[in-house]
């Protein structure tokens, strides 16, 4: 059958024009031409993307970690960019998987910059099955409270399923924190029965905290939004996606340091940081210039510290990735 592509120009410009009006004219255009991809519209996530830290540890660790002939896999690959800095260390397969319409965007990036090797797959990654082993496993597996993206679980089950022994996962050790902060005062939204209005009186609604969605509980802020952290961070926990096995993370944390700086905690502030190895990472830290990560903070009624003086809290942590589970006090 002749290409209808060589007809003359102006002759398949009107068999086009006629095609445009016929009811299956979606399914006759993807028989004689090729379908452009779809470019999505949803809210883009540009706050890793300015993040120079974390795009350079990702560059660097993709340079050390990705070789030529290996097969690799970029879950929830969202814009591109970790599959487009694999494919320039010559794989003999590369995979970049994702759900979401993301896919087509950054399928369309990766024509635009002549990245023809990737093999875009919309799948949900629990359904995911290449048919070799998989070398390098890279990720952002991560939500603005780290675990409520899925995290643990869904990189367990990429890596019991397709990941090759003695292959990695990139990152692999989070480090996280739960540290006591002071907000600047523009960014402080007290609990109601602790607000002073004129004229009323909202403390009588204490009492029924107990009774409140969880939500309440909870906001997500910004970096800048921190006035300081009152103790020298330490890692709450930490865990290691390689070699880490199910039921064996923390449900319950007891944290007691001391004070560093005076100030008042108006809450514990959720922050990360994901290591490729003992050199190479990135953090979520809210004092870091280049954050852009909103962070998780767990709102407390405010109490003042001195400095030196002990903070001591305790969190119940039953599902880690369902922040509306978690509760958390001062000891």
């Amino acid at each position: 059958m002749a290409n209808l592509r060589n007809l003359p120009r102006h002759a398949w410009g009107d068999l086009q024009s006629r095609l445009r009006h016929l009811p299956l004219m979606g399914t006759l255009r993807n028989l004689l031409v090729d379908k452009p991809p779809e470019l999505s519209s949803p809210v883009p996530r540009d706050s890793g993307l300015v993040d120079a830290e974390r795009v350079e540890a990702y560059q660097r660790a993709i340079e050390r970690y990705v070789k030529p002939g290996q097969v690799v896999v970029d879950v929830g690959t969202g814009s591109g960019l970790r599959a487009f800095l694999a494919a320039r260390r010559g794989p003999s397969r590369l995979y970049a998987v994702d759900a979401s319409r993301n896919l087509d965007t950054a399928r369309w990036v990766a024509r635009r910059n002549g990245l023809s090797d990737i093999e875009f797959v919309r799948a949900d990654s629990s359904r995911f099955q290449p048919p070799e082993k998989v070398d390098v496993l890279l990720h952002e597996q991560v939500g603005d409270a780290l675990f409520d993206a899925g995290l643990v679980p869904k990189l367990l089950n990429l890596r019991d399923r397709i990941l090759a022994p003695g292959g990695r996962i990139l990152p692999n050790r989070f480090e996280v924190f739960f540290e006591p902060v002071q907000l600047r005062e523009e960014a402080r939204l007290p609990f109601i029965w602790n607000q002073r209005l004129p004229d009323v009186d909202f403390s009588c609604l204490q009492m029924l905290r107990d009774t409140l969605s969880p939500a309440y509980f909870t906001r997500f802020i910004r970096p800048q939004d921190v006035e300081r952290l009152l103790c020298d961070p330490e890692p709450a926990f930490a865990l290691d996606l390689e070699t880490l096995r199910t039921g064996s993370l923390p449900q319950r944390l007891r944290l007691e340091r001391p004070a560093v700086r005076e100030g008042r905690v108006d809450g514990l502030c959720l922050f990360f940081r994901a290591r490729f190895d003992s050199e190479l990472s990135f953090d979520t830290f809210p004092e870091r210039r280049q954050s852009r990560t909103p962070v998780l903070l767990l709102r407390m009624d405010p109490r003042d510290f001195a400095r030196y003086e002990t903070i001591g809290v305790e969190l119940s942590l039953p599902e880690l990735s369902d922040v509306t589970t978690w509760r958390w006090s001062f000891v």
